[in-house]
């Protein structure tokens, strides 16, 4: 008894099924890039501010204070030139003998046309580095 199979059709549910599945995902990855781009220009603007307050972590603690004062108004203007609007925008600065870092926590929104809905995303970006002293 010899069993004769079909030939599948090219187009079938299962291919159609893919590619309702991939245009899902094109729509996804379209509508949030912006989100991930903004995230990541605030990453750069934090790790361009991450030499200034190492510096500060190595000096007096009324300098320091000083630098971090100034950081504290330079951080979050050059944030809001990057696009980030948030109103509740949070900077953290954390200081150690082993490492300084910046964080920012904000919300930054996406909008589905299509499904006419808004996400809210909340990011925190951080930029850290070491802070131990070099001897040379």
């Amino acid at each position: 008894m010899v069993t004769k199979y079909r030939k599948p059709r090219s187009i079938n549910t299962v291919s159609f099924g893919l590619l309702v599945l991939l245009g899902i995902a094109v729509y996804l990855v379209v509508y949030t890039w912006p989100v991930y781009t903004l995230s990541s220009r605030a990453k750069g603007v934090l790790l361009d501010a991450i030499p200034m307050l190492y510096r500060a972590n190595l000096r007096s603690t009324e300098v320091a204070s000083i630098m971090i004062n100034e950081l504290k108004k330079s951080v979050p203007t050059a944030l809001r030139k990057e696009g980030v609007k948030d109103p509740n925008l949070e900077l953290v600065f954390a200081r150690s003998k082993t490492e300084v870092s910046i964080e920012a926590h904000f919300v930054a929104t996406a909008f589905f046309p299509v499904i006419n809905k808004t996400m809210e995303f909340h990011l925190s970006p951080r930029a850290v580095t070491d802070a131990a002293r070099i001897d040379w």
